[in-house]
């Protein structure tokens, strides 16, 4: 059964096989997760994500995307590039429940066990932490994922309190797709 935690820290502290991370349309990796990357030595990323729109012969991805690189400098093997805004910077619980759902079978494909997501569409998107937290508990209840654990690490302690509420599933539940750790 799919572990989930949910914890207040640095996402890029962690040490899991896949980090999603957050991105723009462009691939730009200017703010959120992606410029925390960047700033910790993640130009080689940066170029990663340069040459995968050179390669598709495109300025941009679609909003839903997800583009994989590799670690640059941080401890995962994989980092999911995911994009749960539009090129406006707007979202919608649909638009993160199709992103996130999207970067975890990607993850599954590369055979991750552990992987961490920060709040998607939350910072530069509009959506609020409960709105983030409604998207994951539909991408969790919808099917049954094949990895062992799923770390939602926030920046704020509030906000963990908020997708835990929400994420909480009935006590006396002993089969479903997900457990609250």
């Amino acid at each position: 059964m799919l572990e989930v935690v949910v914890k207040s820290g640095d996402i890029l502290d962690e040490r899991v096989d896949v980090l999603i991370s957050t991105a723009n349309v462009k691939l730009l990796m200017s703010g959120g997760v992606n410029a925390a990357i960047l700033m910790r030595n993640g130009q080689s990323v940066q170029a990663e994500l340069e040459e995968h729109l050179r390669r598709i012969g495109a300025h941009y991805v679609a909003p839903g995307s997800v583009v994989r690189t590799g670690p640059g400098s941080l401890a995962v093997r994989h980092i999911l590039h995911t994009v749960a805004i539009t090129p406006f910077y707007e979202s919608s619980i649909d638009l993160v429940v199709r992103a996130l759902g999207n970067a975890l079978e990607h993850a599954q494909e590369v055979s991750a066990r552990s992987i961490a997501v920060p709040a998607l569409a939350t910072g530069y998107g509009p959506l609020t932490i409960k709105e983030f937290a409604q998207a994951c508990r539909v991408v969790l209840e919808g099917r049954t994922w094949m990895f062992s654990e799923l770390r939602i690490v926030l920046a704020q302690d509030a906000s963990v309190e908020i997708v835990r509420s929400i994420l909480a599933r009935d006590t006396s539940e002993t089969v479903g797709p997900y457990r609250l750790a």
